[in-house]
């Protein structure tokens, strides 16, 4: 028993030795793991009933744009989607104070976008494409918030998203914990914070507080004034009201590039200093609050960006919370007085735990809280300077004396200015334009001879003229007016429509003078697309590839002539960090009389030397567009192609309804009335209706641009479309008339007769048939042809005009000359019939003629009185429904006119009245054993059944 006692002891130290060592791998990971996670309260506080600062409450937490990193399981990483924006929003659905003074009760939603790849399938891992597409995730969770830790803790039991598949995934286990500062201010403006769950990665967050809790600085920052003096707008005009807080926000809220102190934005050899460092060359405020007080704060963000990227900022700046760049929170007052908003920034930086420039661990860096920002409205205009608002930054901290290390702060005041590239429709009626290089262009417009050229009809010296005829685009770009004579057009339609009355009618003389004093001052926003000189199209590749492109932006001033319609102007831009301002733009308007397509042809060239490193190819473009007096001309007329199809559609019932008449009058036309004609017809309709279903319920005037408030017409698609749906009912009405007469005939002991009919019609299908697809392979195989040769086109060359014509298109085109031809199946039906029985009412086959000739007179017509569209909307005359063109506008109509007059002759002369010798059919087949008796009445039976009218 000794040796069994021994064993026993060891046995109970072993078992008690592994109980403490599970113990721990249990307890001490479950302790770590609650330090970071959230669990409710317990026991759980009570709800207080609501107050008054419930909707406050709720603004507390509330989180428009954040920024996420990680997550990678979930979303694709951020560095392969940069153009579908990582952001999170925090939407609180109810806030509410619990008998815990120290505890808010909070329920919230919380939604993370991204962007999720994919690898399509087939082939190896290697040849796969990844797709990238948006992905959000939304949790519903629940929790408290403690205002002694300024700690939002929520938990959820699961999340969820759309898979690739369109399926919701849920996620589960999800947990939240944000630190949202109880009183916000200029040292402590984020919120940061982790999610995690069990089926992603930690998420990490942070975004800027928009909570109204916020702490503005005691101490007023001071501006300096404007430079020059006296050069900032009033509040009353710029944000249409004495304070207005969004309109603040609305034009403040943008992308500025630094000047330096000469007014010259850029030097190769001087680079632009920035508050931050000597590297960066934009700024952009991304995010601003303020109140009813005037009190604002913001967040703004540093770049070094090229003008390629100036233009993907200037869309994202709205929709994207910034973190990677060089970045300042600001804070103060908008000065009524001044007309000027006056901001003291302190920089912001990484925690030194951060473990890279992704990270979203923010915080301010206290020490570096010497900068001073301004911002007002400019009063003066020039060719260098259009910004709606205008900026200053400098070093706040010398007028403290707190001496900061160089490179911390400002050592000199920049000038900024906004890259605004459409004024949101801003008031600009007391701004006055400056211009300085007018003289310059008018000089070239005399000596290079454009004076002389031919005068016409222009915008300017015609009755009917609108701000939009001196918009022009191109296939690269576009021109906006800025100015015209003294008054700031640019984005006030009222203010341009007063310019043209002003300036044009009022002001220039109705005929050209020796001295050119009818010439027009004017200044342009002109901004287009170039491919880079170096670039070459990759060779031996069949694949599809993108052509890069740079954008650039021209502003220019110079002088219009309205008697020859020719726009001379000097242009200046920024390439490279330089600014060339020898460039020409000359621009000839097309005549108002001009009935070709387009708006006129225009030039953009440089006046440097070759060996100049400024100097660029000339560029030629062609202006596409319509005037104002060309759209409402094509208004009008498409209103009258909607009338002339309603029209067209109702004649088509009156002679189906004229048909079915003859047809119950007549009981021998129904049987000689051919089936595959009126199959053709109802076919006719049916395709007609499928081909214009798309144009349902769409406004035909989404092609052209609102230019004149006097009353159109524009007839619903639907009442465009119910005409041809009743004509195809009625077509079906006479089909189903002539098919029950032919089996009543077969019926009623005439077997003979109706077989007589049948043979005739299985003959006329049998040429109508081959013929129809004869024509629709020859169809096919043109358009084969024609995309072919556009395949081989320039892939530089940008269409503008109308997309090409698919196949189906072609083919639908093709369908219209069938039913041009629609009396085709019942001559040649008459023809192996020999009936000379009156069965289509002239109603029906001349009527129908002249409805199927008139869209191509119609046609001649409108090449020769309207001006055509880029991108026409056709109503009547459809190139979809027939074809069109010089040849089948002359072709049709004589086909279908001698299909009809055949078929008249034949209703009076004999179906095979054309055919020399034995007539066709005139005779049934008789037995060679029948009476001679039976012979005689067989012949005196089938003319009976001939002359049967």
């Amino acid at each position: 028993m000794a040796p069994a006692r021994r064993c026993s002891r060891a046995c109970r130290l072993s078992f008690l030795m592994q109980l403490v060592l599970v113990s721990a791998v249990v307890v001490f990971p479950a302790a770590a793991s609650s330090t970071s996670r959230c669990s409710n309260p317990s026991p759980a506080p009570k709800e207080i009933p609501e107050g008054n600062d419930a909707a406050e409450l709720l603004r507390s937490f509330q989180i428009s744009t954040g920024y996420f990193s990680g997550g990678d399981r979930l979303f694709a990483p951020d560095d392969e989607s940069s153009y579908i924006p990582r952001s999170f929003s925090l939407t609180p659905s109810k806030v509410a104070r619990t008998t815990d003074s120290a505890l808010l009760e909070v329920y919230a939603t919380l939604t993370v976008y991204g962007a999720s790849s994919s690898h399509g399938g087939g082939g190896s891992h290697r040849r796969r494409r990844r797709y990238t597409f948006s992905r959000a995730a939304s949790f519903h969770l629940h929790g408290y918030y403690s205002s002694s830790s300024a700690e939002l803790c929520m938990v959820g039991a699961s999340g969820s998203y759309n898979g690739e598949n369109g399926l919701v995934k849920h996620l589960r286990d999800v947990n939240l914990r944000l630190r949202v500062p109880n009183a916000p201010s200029l040292s402590d403006p984020f919120v940061t914070g982790l999610l995690d769950g069990a089926d992603f990665e930690t998420i990490s967050l942070v975004a800027y507080v928009e909570s109204d809790h916020y702490v503005f600085s005691e101490k007023k920052p001071s501006c300096p004034p404007p430079t020059p003096a006296g050069d900032a707008r009033g509040a009353l005009q710029a944000l249409e009201a004495n304070f207005s807080c969004p309109r603040l926000k609305e034009l403040i809220v943008s992308s500025y590039k630094f000047e330096h102190a000469d007014g010259d934005s850029s030097s190769p050899s001087s680079p632009t200093p920035t508050p931050l460092s000597l590297s960066t060359s934009r700024m952009h405020v991304n995010q601003m609050h303020c109140t009813a007080n005037g009190s604002v704060r913001a967040y703004v963000v540093f770049s070094n960006d090229t003008d390629a990227d100036s233009w993907r900022w200037q869309r994202m700046i709205h929709s994207r919370f910034f973190v990677k760049e060089e970045a300042v929170v600001a804070n103060g007052y908008w000065d009524a007085t001044a007309s000027r908003l006056c901001l003291t920034a302190c920089r912001v930086v990484h925690s030194s735990a951060a473990t890279g420039p992704s990270s979203t661990d923010l915080k301010v860096d206290r020490e570096q809280c010497g900068i001073g920002m301004s911002f007002w409205f400019p009063a003066v205009w020039t060719i260098r300077d259009r910004s709606v608002v205008a900026g200053l930054l400098w070093n706040a901290s010398q007028e403290r004396g707190n001496k900061h290390a160089a490179g911390d702060v400002i050592s000199s005041a920049i000038s900024a200015s906004s890259i605004d590239l459409y004024r949101r429709g801003s008031n600009l009626s007391d701004v006055k334009y400056n211009y300085t290089m007018v003289d310059t262009a008018k000089k070239q417009y005399i000596q290079t001879g454009l004076s002389k050229s031919k005068k016409g009809r222009f915008p300017g010296n015609s009755s009917t003229y609108s701000y939009q005829d001196f918009k022009f685009h191109f296939d690269t770009g576009e021109a906006t007016p800025v100015t015209i004579g003294s008054v700031i057009v640019a984005g006030d339609m009222m203010a341009a429509e007063y310019a043209f009355f002003e300036e044009v009618n009022m002001s220039r003389p109705a005929v050209a003078t020796m001295d050119h004093t009818q010439l027009l001052n004017v200044s342009y926003d002109i901004s287009y697309y170039i491919t880079p000189g170096n670039w070459q199209p990759p060779k031996n590749s069949s694949r599809l590839y993108g052509v890069p492109s740079e954008p650039r932006q021209i502003s220019a001033e110079g002088v219009y002539d309205p008697q020859t319609g020719i726009l001379c102007m000097t242009g200046c831009q920024e390439i490279n960090s330089s600014t060339d301002c020898q460039i020409m733009v000359t621009v000839h308007f097309a005549s108002l009389d001009a009935k070709g397509k387009g708006h006129g042809r225009g030039r953009i060239s440089s006046t440097r030397d070759k060996s100049d490193s400024l100097y660029f190819d000339v560029i030629d473009f062609a202006l596409y567009g319509m005037y104002v007096e060309q759209i409402e001309e094509s208004i009008w007329s498409t209103d009258l192609e909607s009338i002339m199809a309603v029209t067209t559609a109702t004649l088509w019932c009156v002679f189906a309804v004229m048909q079915i008449r003859h047809t119950k009058a007549n009981p021998a036309a129904a049987p000689a009335t051919s089936v595959s004609m009126l199959a053709v017809v109802a076919l006719g309709h049916v395709a007609h209706l499928a081909l214009n279903v798309d144009a349902m319920f769409v406004s035909r005037r989404r092609h052209y641009v609102q230019v004149s408030a006097s009353g159109t017409l524009e007839l619903n698609e639907v009442m465009l479309r119910l005409p041809t749906l009743v004509a195809f009912a009625l077509q079906l009405c006479l089909l189903q008339l002539v098919l029950s007469n032919r089996r009543s005939a077969a019926d009623n002991g005439r077997p003979a007769k109706a077989e007589r009919w049948s043979l005739a019609e299985r003959k006329s299908l049998w040429i109508c048939l081959p013929l129809y697809l004869l024509g629709g392979l020859l169809a096919g195989t043109v358009h084969a042809i024609n995309n072919g040769r556009a395949a081989r086109d320039n892939p530089l060359i940008v269409r503008v005009a109308a997309d090409p014509a698919t196949l189906w298109d072609d083919l639908a085109s093709y369908a219209g000359l069938i039913l041009d031809g629609f009396l085709l199946p019942q001559v040649i039906f008459n023809a192996f019939s020999a009936s000379r029985v009156r069965a289509v009412s002239p109603w029906f086959y001349v009527g129908g003629t002249v409805l199927r000739a008139a869209p191509h007179v119609y046609d001649v017509f409108r090449a020769r009185s309207y001006v055509p569209s880029l991108r026409p909307s056709y109503v009547y005359a459809d190139p979809r429904d027939d074809l069109f063109g010089v040849a089948w506008d002359v072709a049709v109509p004589l086909g279908a006119a001698s299909l009809a007059l055949l078929l008249f002759l034949q209703q009076r002369l004999g179906g095979a009245f054309f055919v020399k010798g034995r007539r066709l059919g005139e005779y049934e087949m008789v037995s060679t054993i029948g009476s001679r008796q039976e012979v005689e009445k067989a012949i005196d039976h089938g003319h009976q059944d001939a002359t049967v009218d």
